[in-house]
């Protein structure tokens, strides 16, 4: 079953107010339901709203949520650490409808200390894309 925007927002809001009882499994199987747009760049947008808001409160999911994150980013062409941190710089900045939120916006101001993490999310999408 598809996880909705109200339910995302519901993991947000109980992660700031620290009032989430949600199972990091149960975390990530909504994130890796969700579908925020089927434009890739929205997309990444929406999936970067999410995923650096959960990363700061709980860094140790960051290996099974950045590969979603970074997926739509995959398919626009960038496939190397460093546009995937050029793009998160621009988007820290943004004021769409996705934009980061507080706590988001601390996590993705340490993206450039993530060169390896992105590395390895590029290589599994690649290596799934050949098979």
């Amino acid at each position: 079953m598809s996880t909705n925007y109200n339910e995302i927002m519901d993991i947000i809001y109980s992660l700031e107010t620290n009032t989430s009882k949600m199972p990091d499994q149960e975390i990530i199987n909504k994130i890796l339901s969700w579908t925020p747009s089927y434009s890739c760049e929205s997309a990444a947008e929406g999936y970067f709203m999410v995923v650096s808001t959960v990363l700061h409160f709980r860094p140790h999911l960051e290996e099974q949520l950045i590969i979603k994150a970074i997926e739509p980013l995959y398919y626009l062409g960038i496939d190397n650490p460093q546009d995937v941190i050029g793009w998160i710089n621009h988007y820290h900045l943004s004021k769409g409808p996705y934009r980061p939120w507080k706590y988001g916006s601390h996590w993705l101001g340490t993206a450039h200390t993530k060169v390896e993490i992105f590395q390895r999310a590029l290589l599994q999408l690649s290596e799934a894309e050949d098979d």
